[in-house]
């Protein structure tokens, strides 16, 4: 069997025994809940009658409840007497007392084994000597929760003649079963197995065939089961053809993937398959890329659908880390469970230190009603403790703290804090504070909120403390390793303090139950912290502060956690302690002074690059500036950002990708990166060129106006809006205070771009100032009417020179301009309406009305099922050849009869009606004979008899691909897909079938990504050949970094599918075909005044947020699908 078709390891993080927490980072919100402490000092039945050996748990849920069992003995492992205690809770959070599930059992005299002589040098200490001698509880299944509803508990009775005999070898005395009842009552306890030697003659208990019919069915189910039979392995007699496999393997453990097959566990990390339901497994070997000495190793199918290992990942019984895996298989992260391992109080044999031999709860056995992941395990084989990890298991924060401790009602709600809650140091809620007792003289509360990794972080605490003479906390600032950068300490002396290398800076000394606000930022690259405390009333105004700067004693890169922990950092034991310890420690049941602090309104925000962002990092992105600076030397030196600060400005201001496609996820920062080059800044401030060489008839500042709304629909999504502000008021008031003099030069749909800023950005200052300009713009072009109300231009002035349909010098109704005023009409109306002129918005939503019914029915060819270029008739023809004042009036005006890619124009801006006969057009797109050429869509249809003859190199729109035109008819599709219900009777098909528009879309985005290259670099011209790709102005200054063309907005609205809108919903389509990609993250947008996230996961492993389509505001999920398609957030930032 190859490695990948068996549990494996990928991952690169490995965790390091010489630290407790393995230098691991957590997973987000666990909390570890201590259920049971030992004490033999002061035995009651809230410890287990001061029995120190308490180990191996097991759990289920059922009835609405937590239950677990665990081995309890007096003071070791292996030596009697021995019972099995079961502790319930409704939360997981608080449990019941203990009570005896299993008692002790007595072996009969005068047993023996056959092949074990008892060594003298090995018996019990004369303590633990009791005739008759006890039997040692000792089994790896709990729990089983019948068809027919019952709860089952589960346990074994093996014998142990002295302290290295094995309980598990085989040779016990049988497994027994108990009914645990609704109302917390026990049944009878019945043996389902009998060892070799026993049967019901000569045993305590009867036979489950004696029990009711409910049980008796419910045993029979489990005697059914190999996979439950399978986990008997080790106390049940050596070569019992009842159990599957036989062999000498420890600690099995199943889950189910989703084509039916079993996947195995063992101790050492040992893995297996089973293909036909657990009767028999391939062969056993260990997992490759796992690191699990001989505790248990648990594993687990989540509610999300992905899964779960947990484990001791080191040759050591700590840390106790979770790995994750998509498809239960590969295995690729190690994080933290549990990183803390206090003194053993009770030592014996084989009590070994640390969290360990976890387990959860069993395929069948219950699903928790949080759907969450609970584990619970031993620690240093004396407490017991259970886990509870929030489902899907994130390992990465996505939200800044914003922490009001008053909006929850239970511990369980706080999925953002890891707690660590000793039963004597427990963590509690009350009110507005999270509070943190301590009176456990050996172990200590501890809370940790995980943030988004910043290397520039502002944080910001109130903290009370209820005494000013014992105890002791800690706040500290760590990186993903958990290595402390530094610490703020309120010591019990009565003074708040900031450790400084080997020594401490006092701050100022603290009272009882005063509030203190401690306001903090933390440097990375400077290595300083700059903290201010202020005493504050009862109203919070501060009535003293002190501040302090003080150099980091740790160097970190980021800082990902804050810590407040009740007590010093453990060190010991060490990977040198030795492993065997039989003392008790001094005072061990002991109780500390109450040590009580209270945390609240804790706050964190980025300062740095990463601000606004929740799960990529931006850093991660350098190397593609890094590449793109080194392609060439910068040769015009124009821009306001050079290439020397690019990054510094990318990293600011560009919303972060991430894409299981590599040529897409580059092209998308390249493109950013040339923009960048075109910002100018001008006497009257930023405005953003088309060619970086000036152009003879371009406006002041090289500007010219054609391409100017793919600028502004592109540069809406920089996160700092002053540059598209300042470009905007340079066209309109740069002029002495006047619109640029060639703002009307070209068409152009500045004023239904500003209107599409708008619907992401929210902000409605800037179109405020402009609303009056833009209806004076639009009047500019009165003078382009036919009589009939339509637009004319001259193909040159669409920018569009050389076409088949018409000449530099033909006033021709085209769908371009006449698409573009209706877009325009329909920007100004929206934005009169909002901003309360209301007789201007009516003015224009008639005229765009207007033009929406002389697109629809002048300028739509029927024959040719296309919106296309109309010309005068012959006689008004020669007039304006004649005359270039003459205007015509449009009667009797005929088709170009050729279809050009300006005829996709008028869904660009939704313009047609949703009808059959418009929907036809789209066909075009996906034929070969129409406009899907080898590197993208041509500018005009292939079949056409004068397509590409108009000679090369003059800019030609005869059919050469533009991506002025890409966009425009990218961005047209994309509102189809998007906006339209009725769609094309049947796209053409192509070798994998006919299309779908998802998979046209894609696939002409892919061509646009592929074509956007010369000589093996990512490259942006003019204009290229359809077939061979070659970039038809080759060398020229004047074409590199043509910024005349969207893609960056392509991606964002039309790959990941942000589609935006004027109200407070979020609306996420992406346009992706099923199985093209398995992820993509668009992270750190702008969009009204917060910041969104938009991911998928296919499997959950790439982010590890979970699986699926998710939308985040501000870091905080806010809507999530199984699969791609439509996502709509309704009142997202309400």
């Amino acid at each position: 069997m190859l490695e990948q078709d068996r549990i494996h390891y990928t991952g690169t993080t490995m965790a390091d025994p010489s630290r407790h927490d393995g230098a691991l980072s957590p997973v987000v919100g666990v909390h570890n809940i201590q259920t049971l402490r030992a004490n033999r000092e002061h035995p009651s039945q809230a410890n287990g009658g001061g029995w120190t050996y308490n180990h191996q748990p097991m759990m289920a849920y059922w009835n609405g409840k937590f239950y677990m069992h665990f081995l309890s003995d007096p003071a070791e492992e292996h030596v009697p007497p021995s019972r099995t205690l079961m502790q319930v809770s409704e939360d997981g959070y608080n449990w019941s007392q203990p009570q005896i599930l299993f008692p002790e059992y007595d072996v009969p005299a005068g047993f023996k084994k056959a092949k074990y002589q008892p060594k003298p040098e090995l018996q019990y200490p004369d303590v633990y000597k009791q005739k008759p001698l006890k039997a040692i509880m000792h089994q790896r299944v709990g729990w089983y929760v019948s068809k027919g509803g019952i709860l089952l508990a589960t346990g074994n009775y093996g014998v142990a003649l002295d302290r290295k005999d094995d309980p598990n070898d085989g040779n016990g005395i049988g497994r027994v079963v108990r009914e645990v009842k609704k109302d917390g009552s026990l049944g009878p306890i019945y043996f389902i197995y009998y060892n070799h030697g026993f049967n019901e003659k000569n045993t305590a208990y009867p036979n489950y065939k004696k029990a009711s019919k409910a049980v008796r069915a419910a045993c029979e189910e489990i005697l059914a089961n190999p996979r439950y039979r399978m986990q008997w392995v080790e106390e049940a007699d050596r070569g019992d053809k009842l159990i599957p496999l036989n062999n000498g393997y420890k600690a099995y453990c199943d889950y189910t993937l989703p084509d039916g097959r079993i996947v195995s566990l063992w101790k050492h990390a040992l893995t297996s398959l089973s293909l036909d339901g657990g009767n028999t497994y391939t062969t056993t070997n260990r997992a490759l890329g796992f690191v699990n000495s001989n505790a248990k190793i648990w594993g687990q199918r989540l509610t999300d659908g992905s899964y779960a290992t947990v484990y001791n990942p080191s040759e050591y019984r700590w840390p106790l880390g979770i790995s994750l895996s998509g498809d239960g298989l590969e295995y690729k992260t190690l994080n933290l469970i549990c990183g803390e391992v206090p003194p053993m109080r009770y030592g014996g044999n084989y009590k070994s230190r640390g969290p360990q031999y976890v387990r959860g709860i069993q395929e069948g056995n219950g699903i928790p009603k949080d759907s969450d992941m609970w584990v619970s395990y031993s620690m240093n084989k004396e407490d017991i403790w259970v886990a509870h990890v929030p489902v899907p298991v994130k390992t990465v924060a996505t939200a800044h703290a914003d922490d009001d401790f008053a909006q929850y009602q239970k511990l369980g709600d706080l999925k953002t804090w890891n707690i660590y809650s000793p039963l004597m140091a427990p963590v509690s809620l009350r009110q507005e504070w999270l509070e943190l007792k301590d009176e456990d003289p050996f172990d200590y509360a501890c809370v940790e909120r995980k943030i988004p990794s910043s290397s520039y972080l502002k944080a910001s605490f109130d903290v009370q403390a209820a005494q000013t003479r014992n105890g002791s906390l800690q706040i500290e600032f760590l990186d993903e390793k958990g290595i402390a950068c530094t610490r703020i300490e309120l010591n019990k002396e009565g003074m708040i303090r900031v450790k400084n290398g080997a020594r401490y800076g006092n701050v100022m000394p603290y009272q009882a139950d005063q509030t203190y606000r401690f306001e903090a930022t933390l440097d990375t690259q400077h290595r300083q912290l700059n903290l201010t405390v202020s005493i504050l009333d009862a109203e919070g105004k501060a009535l003293q502060s002190k501040s302090t700067r003080r150099i980091f004693f740790a160097p970190v890169h980021q800082i990902e956690r804050i810590r407040f922990r009740t007590g010093d950092l453990r060190t010991f034991p060490t990977i040198d302690t030795p492993a065997d310890w039989f003392g008790t420690l001094e005072h061990a049941g002991d109780t500390d002074t109450t040590a009580l602090y209270r945390i609240a309104h804790v706050k964190t925000e980025s300062l740095g690059a990463d601000a606004g962002s929740a799960v990529l990092k931006t850093a991660d992105y350098k190397h593609y500036v890094d590449d793109f600076n080194a392609m060439e030397p910068e040769v015009l030196h124009t821009s306001a950002i050079p290439n020397a600060q690019a990054w510094d400005w990318m990293k600011q201001n560009v919303p972060l990708f991430d894409c299981s496609q590599r040529n897409f996820e580059e092209m998308y920062y390249f493109r950013w990166w040339t923009l960048r080059k075109h910002i100018e800044n001008t006497p009257v401030g930023y405005a953003m060129t088309e060619f970086l060489v000036p152009r003879s008839y371009a406006d002041k500042y090289n500007l010219i106006a054609s391409g100017v709304g793919h600028h502004i629909h592109e540069s809406r999504w920089i996160r700092d809006g002053k540059y598209l502000d300042g470009i905007l008021n340079t066209w309109y008031h740069g002029n002495g205070g006047k619109p640029m003099a060639k703002i009307n030069f070209y068409s152009s749909w500045m004023p239904a771009s500003i209107w599409e800023r708008y619907l992401v950005d929210g902000n409605q200052k800037e179109f405020k100032s402009l609303v009056n300009d833009l209806d004076k713009e639009y009047q500019l072009w009165d003078n382009h009417r036919w009589g009939n109300g339509l637009y004319w231009q001259y193909d040159v002035r669409d920018a569009m020179e050389e076409t088949i349909s018409g000449g530099r010098r033909e006033k021709n109704a085209r769908p371009s301009i006449n698409s573009y005023m209706y877009g325009n009409a329909m920007g100004i109306a929206q934005m009169a309406k909002i901003i309360g002129y209301q007789d201007l918005a009516r003015k224009y939503e008639a005229k765009a009305d207007t033009l929406k019914h002389l697109v629809e029915t002048q300028l739509w060819d029927a024959d040719q099922q296309f919106f296309e270029v109309y010309k005068p008739n012959a006689g008004e023809a020669k007039e304006v050849a004649k005359k270039r004042s003459y205007q015509p009036s449009g009667d009797a005006a005929v088709s170009a009869k050729v279809r050009e890619a300006i005829g996709f124009l008028p869904w660009y801006f939704n313009l047609p009606a949703d009808e059959a006969k418009f929907a036809e057009a789209w066909k075009q797109a996906a034929d070969s004979k129409g406009f899907s050429a080898p590197y993208g869509q041509t500018t005009a249809e292939r079949r056409h008899p004068q397509f590409r003859s108009h000679g090369v190199g003059k800019c030609e729109w005869d059919g050469a691909i533009w991506p002025f035109a890409t966009a425009q008819t990218l961005t047209a599709m994309a509102n189809f897909i998007n906006n339209y219900q009725v769609k094309p009777s049947a796209l053409a098909a192509s070798a994998k079938g006919s299309l779908d528009m998802d998979s046209l879309y894609f696939n002409e985005m892919e061509k646009y990504v592929q074509s956007q290259s010369m000589r093996g670099k990512p490259y942006i011209g003019e204009y290229l050949d359809e077939t061979t790709g070659y970039w038809l102005k080759g060398d020229q200054e004047r074409s590199r970094y043509y910024n005349h063309s969207t893609f960056c907005d392509l991606i964002i609205t039309g790959i990941v599918g942000l589609r935006p809108r004027a109200d407070q919903t979020i609306e996420v389509r992406p346009i992706i075909p099923a199985g093209k990609w398995q992820y993509f993250c668009l992270d750190k947008v702008r969009y009204h005044g917060h910041d969104l996230t938009i991911l998928y996961d296919q499997d959950g492993s790439r982010y590890h947020v979970g699986k699926g389509l998710q939308v985040w505001v501000d870091g905080k999920l806010a809507g999530q699908r199984d699969t791609l398609g439509k996502l709509v957030v309704k009142d997202a930032f309400k």
